[in-house]
């Protein structure tokens, strides 16, 4: 039985892995964006965590060293900008290989 592209129907070859080489629909989504998501979620959680309060959420209660803690709720508003950044990074990185991918396909038809 052969593989069919979910959009066109069209008969998938073997080496057709990411994209669809006729109407360069996206098969599958890169493990680096999946792992973008995530960070983009503990982002989403940072953020929650910021408007609680960096003071309140019981860093300096002695389950890491004080001066770390003292540095986390200092630097609290980098640590979700960071979060984000590196989210989005992540998801750019697999647009990009998606995007490769569907130009070496319809290159190559």
């Amino acid at each position: 039985m052969t593989d069919r592209c979910p959009e066109c129907a069209a008969e998938l070859p073997q080496d057709a892995t990411w994209v669809c080489p006729t109407c360069g629909y996206t098969l599958r989504t890169p493990s680096v964006s999946k792992v973008g998501i995530l960070f983009m979620f503990l982002g989403l959680v940072s953020v929650g965590a910021y408007v609680i309060g960096p003071d309140n959420l019981g860093l300096t209660s002695g389950a890491i060293p004080t001066q770390l803690a003292d540095f986390m709720i200092a630097d609290f508003p980098l640590l979700v900008i960071g979060t984000f950044g590196f989210g989005m990074f992540l998801m750019l990185v697999g647009a990009l290989f998606i995007r490769s991918a569907r130009s070496k396909a319809s290159a190559g038809a």
